[in-house]
């Protein structure tokens, strides 16, 4: 695991016990190229992912994914993170045409930090039970103002690429996830929900596991009519879902074990 990651796992260890709600300026959809994030008061949807917040970093075993505030960084820190980046550059070797274009990377990040506030930022983090220990990569996102930025670090990526910090656009759903917006329910195993820009909040349940109220859901565009994403099941738990729209407008659902079923709008 990279150093500063290792840093920012200890750092986020020192907050309260209590679960902090994520403050309401994260909420939205958002977007950095291929990478997603999607935030509301309950859970935090990286990438697909959906990790349910919990306020601090888990200190013992966890299931899923968890979403939570980490440490902290700061626009000083990172400017000095980028003069280490300029050092390793030019102790690295590279030919003139591999240097010119790390050096353009730089200058790239450069100015995305020299429009930051001169502020301390918290990092939102997620943690997956399933990918703990994996990799010496990684990535977390900070709030400026109203804007959000997704932080990488990555040292094995070369040394113009151990650090990087990329904007974010507030975007719309797709329009194809829109079009799903409702309230839909099973008769069969008698649970429904509302979708709303591919989140759905229960509306009825049949678990003691969630409740009326809770997000159950989260679906994406996969191709024309078809969707995948996560739900939660009667254990409490987010599955993977693969999802097509019949043409009498039904949702038909295909979960792990050859698990099928349809939701019918209300």
């Amino acid at each position: 695991m990279s150093r500063y990651l290792l840093a920012l796992a200890c750092a986020a260890l020192t907050f309260a016990a209590q679960a902090q709600p994520i403050n309401e300026r994260w909420h939205g959809r958002w977007q950095s190229g291929e990478t997603i994030l999607i935030v509301t008061g309950q859970n935090v949807i990286n990438n697909g992912r959906v990790c349910r917040w919990v306020g601090k970093a888990p200190t013992g075993k966890f299931s899923g994914c968890v979403a939570y505030y980490g440490g902290s960084t700061s626009k000083q820190e990172m400017g000095a993170r980028l003069q280490d980046m300029r050092t390793s550059i030019k102790a690295a070797g590279m030919d003139a045409a591999s240097l010119a274009q790390a050096n353009k990377t730089l200058t790239e990040l450069q100015t995305t930090l020299n429009a930051l506030s001169p502020d301390k930022y918290r990092y939102v983090s997620t943690a997956d039970a399933d990918d703990q220990g994996s990799g010496d990569c990684g990535s977390a996102y900070i709030l400026d103002k109203e804007n959000v930025y997704v932080v990488g670090n990555c040292e094995s990526a070369g040394p113009e690429f151990s650090l990087t910090v990329n904007a974010m656009q507030k975007v719309q759903a797709p329009a194809a996830i829109t079009g799903l917006n409702g309230r839909w329910f099973s008769a069969q195993w008698k649970y429904g929900y509302e979708l709303k820009d591919g989140v759905g909040t229960a509306t009825a349940t049949n678990s003691a596991k969630f409740k009326v109220g809770d997000e159950i859901i989260y679906l994406k565009p996969a191709s024309k009519n078809s969707f995948e994403g996560e739900q939660v099941y009667q254990d409490g738990k987010f599955h993977p879902i693969n999802v097509s729209l019949l043409p009498d407008g039904r949702l038909q659902f295909k979960g792990e074990k050859n698990i099928s079923w349809t939701m019918s709008r209300q």
